[in-house]
This record gives C-alpha cells, sequence and structure tokens, in this order.
C-alpha cells in the first residue's frame, strides 16, 4: 500500500494555525492610541503589588515585579532590574528568537535521499520527528485515498521502508544518518547530574526521534520478573538488563525506574511491577542519530532489504545529494513552539534555540552558539535592558540563565507588536484555567472578564510566572519572578502572589467601567 503523508494533518495544532491565519487578534494599541486605565487605578496597582509582596512574609526569597501596560510603559517595577533565575520562563526567550529568526511560516524537515545504493536520512533538528503526540495527530492516506487518523511510530517508519522497497532498491550498502545541523553536544553541561535520566533531560541532536526516548509497558508476572517485552519503537538489537520483580504484596506498589551509563545505551531496569502500567514508561536514551539509525536498517533487513552499515555523516564530508524517497516529514514552527510554551517541553525549546542559531549563523547550532544569538537579539531589542541577563541554554533547566521581570515584559510587549509573530505567540501561551500547565490556575476569573496567557517556571527554589491579561483589545504584560524560595511553603505563597498580582491587574485594567464583574462572587482566589 502507498501511503503520503497529509502534511496539514495535525489536528491540535492546525486548530492553532488556522486560528492565526483566519481570525486576526485584535490589533495592540500604539502607544498614542492605547486605552489604559484611569490613572487612580494605576497609582493603586503601584501602591498595591509592594503590599502584596509583604504579605507573603517571604523574608528570605528574592521577588521581581514588572508590569507594562498597553502602550509599552512600565507603570509597576519592583526589583525589576533584579538578575533572577527564570526557569521555565527562559522559553519566552527561545520561542520569540525562534519566531523571529526562522519567520512564523517555517517548517522543520526530516527526509531520506538515496544516491546510488547510499540512503542518508537528512536531520533538521525537528523535535516532533516521530513524537507520539503529534504522531496521534496526522493521517495518512491509501492508494485508494482512505484516510486514517493517527500514525504509530511503526507507521512512520514502514513508509520509509515501503518507499526504499518500491524504488527498486534490493541493498543497502551504506545507511547515513547526517545530523550536522547540530553540533553533537547532547546535553548540557549545566543540567542537574542527578536528573540526566529523567524525561525533561532528554538530549538533544540533530536528528531527534520519539522525543529522544523509549517507552516501555511493564507488566507484572507473578513470581517472575516483570515482563518488559512492549518497547516502542522495538530495539531487538539492544540489551535491556531487566531487574524488575513482580512483587504483588498489599505494601507493593509500581516502583519502576531506569539507569544506564551516560555515553551508552545498556538501559538496566529496576524497581517492581504491582499492576499493569496503562501509561509508557520512558527510557531516555543517548545518541539518538546512531540508534533510529540501527532501527531504521533493522526495519529494512526485516523487509528484505540487507544493510550493510550504518554510521553517522563525517563533520567534514560533502552535504548529501541525490533523489527524495518516501515522504518529507514536516512540523511547522507554530506546532514545536506551541509544543515548547503550552506543555513547557524542553526538548522542544532546546531544539528551537539551537535551530535558530544555525539559521542565524549558518553553521551547526549549538549551545554556545544559541546562546550568543540570543543575547544579541535581546541587546538589539531591549537596549539598556538587557542588562542582567545571561543565557545558558534554552529551556531554562541551567541555573546559569539570568533575566530581569522588567526585560521579560519588554520582550513580550515587542513580541506582540509584529503580524504574524504575534499570533503564533500569544497562541502559544498556556490560557489560564484551561490548558498546559496553568490550566488549574486563574478558574475564579471570568472567562468573559480577562484571558490569562502565559509561561509557568519551575526548578528547586525558584517559581516563576510571566505572560499577558488580554481584555477586548488591550494586552498588559506581567512578569512575577521568584527566587530563594527556601521558606516553608515558599514555592506556595509565591505561587499565591503570582496569582493575587494577575489579579490586580484584571481590576485596574476593567476599572471605571465592569471591575464588579472582573470576578465571580464568592471565589476564594488560589485553587
Amino acid at each position: 500500500m502507498t501511503m503520503t503523508l497529509a502534511t496539514d494533518g495535525i489536528r491540535r495544532f492546525a486548530a492553532t494555525l488556522a486560528v492565526a491565519a483566519s481570525v486576526s487578534l485584535p490589533a495592540l494599541a500604539s502607544p498614542a492610541e492605547a486605552r489604559v486605565a484611569s490613572a487612580d487605578a494605576r497609582e493603586s496597582l503601584r501602591a498595591e503589588v509592594p503590599r502584596l509582596i509583604d504579605s507573603t512574609k517571604l523574608r528570605k526569597a528574592k521577588i521581581a515585579v514588572s508590569i507594562r501596560d498597553d502602550s509599552g510603559a512600565e507603570i509597576v517595577s519592583v526589583a525589576g532590574a533584579e538578575p533572577m533565575i527564570p526557569a521555565s520562563n527562559m522559553k519566552l526567550l527561545t520561542t520569540g528568537l525562534a519566531l523571529e529568526t526562522l519567520g512564523p511560516e517555517f517548517s522543520f524537515r526530516t527526509r531520506l535521499v538515496r544516491d546510488g545504493a547510499r540512503l542518508t536520512v537528512i536531520g533538521d533538528g525537528d523535535p516532533a520527528f516521530g513524537d507520539p503526540e503529534m504522531l496521534s495527530d496526522l493521517s495518512i492516506v491509501d492508494a485508494e485515498g482512505r484516510e486514517r487518523r493517527g500514525l504509530s511510530i511503526e507507521d512512520l517508519l514502514r513508509m520509509w521502508v515501503t518507499a526504499v522497497k518500491g524504488a527498486g532498491m534490493t541493498s543497502v550498502d551504506e545507511l547515513v544518518v547526517d545530523d550536522r545541523i547540530f553540533e553533537r553536544e547532547f546535553v548540557h553541561p549545566l543540567w542537574p547530574k542527578d536528573q540526566l535520566n529523567e524525561r525533561y533531560c532528554a538530549e538533544v541532536c540533530g536528528l531527534n526521534f520519539h522525543l529522544n526516548r523509549l517507552h516501555f509497558w511493564p507488566k507484572p508476572v507473578p513470581g517472575a520478573k516483570a515482563d518488559l517485552s512492549r518497547i516502542e519503537p522495538a530495539v531487538p538489537f539492544l540489551e535491556v538488563r531487566n531487574r524488575a520483580t513482580s512483587r504483588l504484596g498489599k505494601n507493593d506498589s509500581n516502583t519502576i525506574w531506569f539507569s544506564r551509563s551516560v555515553d551508552r545505551n545498556d538501559l538496566t531496569v529496576s524497581g517492581n511491577v504491582k499492576t499493569a502500567y496503562e501509561a509508557p514508561v520512558p527510557a531516555v536514551v543517548h545518541d539518538m542519530p546512531s540508534l533510529f539509525g540501527e532501527i531504521l536498517a533493522n526495519r529494512l533487513r526485516g523487509a528484505g532489504v540487507p544493510v550493510a552499515r550504518v554510521r553517522l555523516a563525517a563533520s567534514d564530508e560533502a552535504p548529501p545529494s541525490g533523489t527524495p524517497i518516501g515522504p518529507v516529514f514536516r512540523t511547522p514552527l507554530a506546532a514545536a513552539v506551541d509544543r515548547a510554551n503550552t506543555d513547557s517541553d524542553n526538548l522542544y525549546a532546546e531544539s528551537l534555540l539551537k535551530r535558530a542559531a544555525a539559521a542565524a549563523a549558518d553553521r551547526p547550532g549549538s549551545w554556545t552558539l544559541g546562546t550568543q544569538v540570543l543575547e544579541k537579539r535581546l541587546r538589539e531589542a531591549l537596549g539598556d535592558d538587557s542588562s542582567g541577563f545571561a543565557c545558558s541554554d534554552g529551556s531554562g533547566l541551567s541555573r546559569g540563565n539570568r533575566v530581569t521581570a522588567r526585560g521579560i515584559t519588554k520582550w513580550i510587549d515587542r513580541l506582540m507588536r509584529q503580524p504574524g509573530v504575534t499570533e503564533v505567540f500569544l497562541e502559544s501561551l498556556a490560557v489560564g484555567g484551561k490548558s498546559g500547565t496553568v490550566r488549574k490556575r486563574f478558574r475564579e476569573i471570568a472567562p468573559d472578564a480577562a484571558t490569562i496567557r502565559c509561561k509557568s517556571g519551575y526548578i528547586n527554589g525558584v517559581s516563576t510566572l510571566s505572560g499577558v491579561v488580554e481584555i477586548g483589545d488591550r494586552r498588559w504584560s506581567f512578569s512575577v519572578l521568584g527566587n530563594e524560595l527556601t521558606e516553608a511553603s515558599a514555592v506556595s505563597k509565591l505561587r499565591q502572589l503570582q496569582e493575587q498580582v494577575v489579579r490586580a491587574i484584571v481590576r485596574a485594567m476593567n476599572a471605571g467601567d465592569h471591575s464588579a464583574s472582573s470576578m465571580r462572587s464568592g471565589s476564594s482566589g488560589r485553587r
């Protein structure tokens, strides 16, 4: 069966793109035309924010707040120029850089080409290639025109295997994986060494696949080791050491975990399986470009096409040439930005940083190059307000990042004044009470009173929230950053402060007209 990829079949993300293309968001008011709250409301907000900070009673914490109205003027600043660790608020900078550098119409492309008896997979740094969530929202169309929604990882691999056989290839001398869009530094040196096996520390490669991890569905086998036979994608050539038990006692539970060497895929599975896992358990792998080459070669061999050799492209090797085979897998930039911001996916953010750097400098993307490009853009965009910024990675996982609340709100305000960029950026942010990491926050704000589009952030001792309060055609940007949150319940108190500041902004924006209906009666504040 001949199958072609329906490149517009991303339901969740196509919806985002459709909004950006056909339903224009209200234009942000120009500085001369901005409808601002009354002077009294602005003064009240300036006075209220410090009181809210004091009410947290966090004496050891560092807290910074900045608020800008729809003219772009900063109307509130508390320690606004203080350098702060941003956690995942770093993604606001990274996604903005990607949109400005690559353009909102950009798409990642992952391709397969043939040159004689050689096949070359050409990576583009696409974090979505083989992402199970993205695959579930794609469609395939067979030769008779029948459409089927949802691809499995084996469907994806089969499409290229089928295309290779359809091209008349009966053997492959060499399968080359060209991942040179990025340098081969897969792990950031400042990421926490004791967490590198966690999903949020997945390696970042020029050829990403399946989020650079394997998915296991363990199930118990009474009196024996746990059953680990279901793995996606299947890797029969990879040895997995199974030390997982199947204890079913009253005090037993599911405690599966994985370990491996930093530079090898010598996976060991430990812990216990009491009940079969319904959701997959991820295991982060090393060097996905090489592993993907072996996976594709395995599928080709299984289909009767022997592969003599698998290798990575050499750094000094000429760019690949040849005839395209099979579908080109494309991911719209808007889809990747959405995953980075709404879902706070680190692999997506880091891939965006490296890909923007590769485009800006016309050489392989890296963390060093990416942060240089980002810091240069910040100096151009923020001027003196870029002082205090230091960029270490693209996701905020590194504790080497520094931003200022004032700079964050100025950056957001800048992105809200660029047609094309504005729509994609705003639609990528999580919406309070509805989506992403803030779907359970801000539920007390009536939907017809305000829309809270924002990005949250958390690492140990750090809690951040920055974004936009949107009421009609008015948008105020805000940033509430908390560092050194070491006191009891400090993170919870900082989150309460973030929500209190946002509610205060809603009141100020509504001052003088419908403020009485802004908040639902009887709301408890934070949930």
